[in-house]
């Protein structure tokens, strides 16, 4: 398989991937999730894992024949932990965030990865391996080198315009919830002086400015914020949360005013 092929590959089990995040989710929250590091309906992390998978299978004689189901179950678990770890620190080291959390879950590693989900994608990783790598390699050659081309072109050109979508998306989204934070920190120096003033109280302040900080923001920056499930610290976190909570009621005022 060339270089096409895989590249068109991954941006259909990234598709895929989505799906089954957003399913998982919706059934484990049992509401509406959409999932993913990108805007779009992809998760790359998914077809990076796969593509892996099919490019070990295809690396080996014979098909990998010769490795024993617990070898490639073990490679799988490693293989995706790695993989998992890799994107969470990467995501968290530029943007202070994180788009999944294992904390809450035994056996975890910084929340990053867990053993219990690790054994899991292990197990897909086994079932790609024996059973969807030799039906890829086999419908692979059922179509042109032109078409393989020609999908792996759509693939790099929506991936592209949606990563600069998102890089945009993050970078105004981590300066909302820094202004956030910077707004705590001002109300705080006066707060004393405006309690012994009687003013109103200090959440008033702040989350007068997250509703200011929501009104300004768009759709995009909305569905990231959503998407992140905890920030690099407590200040963020606190900024975040009540940004969160502007952004509920700005939606929910704009559903009443359309009924």
């Amino acid at each position: 398989m060339d270089i096409c092929g895989y590249v068109a590959w991954f941006g259909l089990f990234s598709v895929l991937g989505w799906v089954y995040e957003c399913t998982y989710c919706a059934i484990k929250n049992r509401r509406w999730d959409n999932r993913g590091f990108l805007f779009g309906p992809v998760c790359p992390i998914y077809g990076f894992g796969v593509v892996a998978v099919v490019a070990v299978a295809q690396a080996l004689p014979r098909g990998g024949g010769d490795v024993a189901w617990w070898q490639v179950f073990l490679g799988g678990a490693a293989g995706s932990a790695i993989l998992e770890y890799g994107t969470s620190y990467v995501l968290e080291r530029f943007f202070h965030a994180r788009w999944w959390d294992y904390s809450n879950i035994p056996l975890n590693l910084n929340g990053r990865v867990c053993l219990p989900f690790a054994l899991g994608f292990g197990a897909v990783g086994t079932l790609l391996y024996y059973f969807a790598c030799p039906a890829i390699a086999a419908a692979t050659p059922s179509l042109p080198l032109v078409a393989w081309e020609l999908l792996a072109l759509i693939t790099v050109s929506l991936m592209s315009a949606d990563l600069a979508l998102t890089l945009s998306t993050l970078t105004d989204l981590t300066k909302r919830i820094e202004r956030g934070r910077d707004d705590f920190d001002a109300v705080m120096e006066t707060a004393v002086d405006d309690i012994a003033s009687g003013r109103r109280p200090l959440g008033d302040d702040l989350e007068e400015a997250a509703r200011r900080g929501a009104e300004g923001m768009t759709l995009v920056e909305r569905r990231a914020l959503r998407s992140i499930r905890s920030f690099g610290s407590r200040a963020r976190e606190e900024s975040a949360a009540r940004l969160r909570r502007a952004t509920c009621e700005l939606e929910d005022r704009r559903r009443d005013r359309r009924r």
